[in-house]
């Protein structure tokens, strides 16, 4: 939306990427586990604060909160994208009597998708390694479960390499699955994909 002529669009799109990448996640985490259920309608409000479960009103926090957080950052990387292509892409597109959408289907965003699977892989490993902030909300994520083992247990060492062993090898199959991705969509001859 932020690459749309159209300034109404463009304008909400900058304000939600703005809020929500300029507000840390630690509050933003807070405000929708403890402020956001206050204005929801009161069904709702006591559905959700008192019939379910602790953990999963912590848990539906947490993905929401996420959610928006990492998809305004991934708004940017879809917007330097697109900005990077050259102008004459979407004045082609508009000559040979594309519609908007079809010039951001067929032209734009096919292309723009290539330039951004690098930085989308480092978000992708990011929502993992932010998880853990859910803890502070009572939420037993990876990290709250490590500690509670390793208090439980004595054993903080043996817990906490496992947890670190963990976090490896998620981020190394995430790492490997995209380097697979951007390997199947290179272009020979294009941004890296010379053969």
């Amino acid at each position: 939306m932020r690459t749309l002529p159209n300034k109404l669009l463009s304008g909400i799109a900058t304000a939600y990427v703005e809020l929500f990448r300029n507000v840390p996640l630690l509050v933003q985490l807070f405000i929708w586990y403890f402020m956001v259920p206050d204005y929801l309608p009161e069904s709702t409000q006591v559905w959700f604060k008192q019939e379910l479960n602790p953990a999963t009103s912590a848990y539906i926090s947490v993905v929401v909160c996420l959610a928006l957080f990492t998809a305004a950052r991934v708004c940017e990387q879809v917007r330097t994208g697109i900005q990077a292509l050259p102008k004459g892409q979407s004045a082609a597109a508009l000559a040979v009597g594309f519609t908007l959408p079809q010039m951001y289907r067929h032209v734009l965003l096919p292309q723009a998708f290539r330039i951004i699977i690098p930085p989308l892989t480092s978000e992708f490993l990011n929502i993992f390694k932010t998880s853990s902030v859910a803890s502070l909300i009572g939420l037993m994520e990876l990290l709250a479960q490590t500690k509670q083992t390793a208090e439980f247990t004595a054993n903080m060492f043996e817990a906490f390499t496992l947890a670190t062993l963990i976090y490896f090898v998620l981020n190394m199959s995430l790492m490997t699955f995209m380097s697979w991705v951007e390997k199947k969509v290179r272009i020979p001859g294009m941004m890296g994909g010379a053969k």
